[in-house]
């Protein structure tokens, strides 16, 4: 995903959208709260803001009429939020695919946890319904964030806010609910609540770091054995041929190991250091030689048994693999 970045003031986020109802925010400490009551909508909302960079946010909007709400987003930002149904079913008018979607049973009917990243920079235009509970509890990142963490700790939040677009695991999920659920304004407005709050999203953050490494290590894991089993499976196939005097090519090897030819040379090349049609001519030319040091078989019935339809081909093939002949290696080895 390629992030367009400006320099945002996070209100931008929000404020405008409020302001369509006529509810404007004021300060009380660290919490931004505000109400409306009007023929616009009923309802209230509170933020707090972390850091330039990162804000907690939980709305509950109930418009009195159909209407439109014009959502302008200056730049791409990253979120994990709670929402009411009315709210996941407008997010695709906004603009907003969610990801990791989990039903919750909870205080609010048909609530859902999902992660998203918004990057349809501009104007998008939402249509709410009269009577809806348009609920949200969220966090909100820019990538500036993340980019943040990434200049403290190198490497390791690398990819982390294009991640809010993908599918996590069991576990990352889990540390989301649980961190949407600890978010609640009575807490943000006790005594250490801006510490209290930017610890869990700190800590959210950070399992999500570790889940997504963890997964991304097991799948290498898994890749690398992968790559391990097709090559000896490979290996054991050319051996098996030459036991039984047949000549076996790359594209069968492919084909009987349900892959393609270049994801199988390029597995096994990885894995041995040998390029597959290398070692299928190396093995063949080894046995030719055990073949030849009995003197009980011709030169004719060597190549017979290694799958050449003439003596002459494989003489050939031979003397370019050993700088002599069949005849004149085996008077040198009997």
């Amino acid at each position: 995903m390629q992030i367009r970045r400006a320099a945002t003031d996070i209100t931008e986020l929000y404020a405008p959208q409020f302001e369509q109802f006529g509810l404007e925010l004021t300060g009380k400490g660290a919490v931004f709260t505000g109400e409306v009551a009007n023929d616009r909508a009923h309802g209230r909302a509170w933020i707090m803001p972390l850091s330039p960079a990162c804000i907690v946010m939980e709305h509950f909007i109930t418009p009195t009429r159909d209407m439109h709400l014009a959502e302008y987003t200056p730049e791409p930002y990253a979120c994990v939020s709670e929402v009411s149904a009315p709210t996941l079913t407008c997010m695709p008018e906004a603009g907003i695919t969610p990801a990791n979607l989990k039903p919750l049973h909870g205080p609010w009917p048909n609530n859902a946890v999902c992660s998203f990243i918004q990057d349809n920079c501009g104007e998008e235009l939402s249509p709410l319904f009269a009577g809806e509970l348009y609920h949200s509890r969220s966090v909100l990142f820019l990538p500036g964030y993340f980019d943040e963490l990434e200049h403290r700790y190198p490497a390791e939040f690398a990819g982390i806010f294009e991640a809010f677009a993908e599918p996590w695991h069991e576990e990352a999920t889990s540390a989301i609910c649980h961190t949407l659920r600890r978010i609640n304004e009575e807490r943000a407005r006790t005594v250490g609540g801006h510490v209290y709050m930017q610890g869990i999203v700190e800590a959210m953050v950070a399992e999500l770091a570790c889940s997504r490494a963890a997964h991304k290590q097991a799948r290498q894991a898994a890749d690398t054995r992968v790559s391990i089993t097709i090559a000896e499976e490979a290996t054991a196939m050319i051996e098996r041929a030459l036991d039984k005097g047949r000549r076996v090519g790359i594209n069968e090897v492919a084909e009987r190991l349900y892959t393609s030819r270049s994801k199988l040379c390029a597995t096994f090349k990885a894995q041995t250091g040998e390029s597959l049609g290398a070692y299928i001519r190396r093995r063949r030319m080894e046995r030719a030689q055990d073949l030849l040091a009995d003197s009980a078989l011709t030169i004719a019935q060597v190549a017979e048994r290694l799958g050449y339809p003439q003596q002459a081909a494989f003489a050939q093939a031979f003397k370019q693999h050993t700088g002599t002949t069949p005849t004149t290696w085996r008077s040198q080895h009997i």
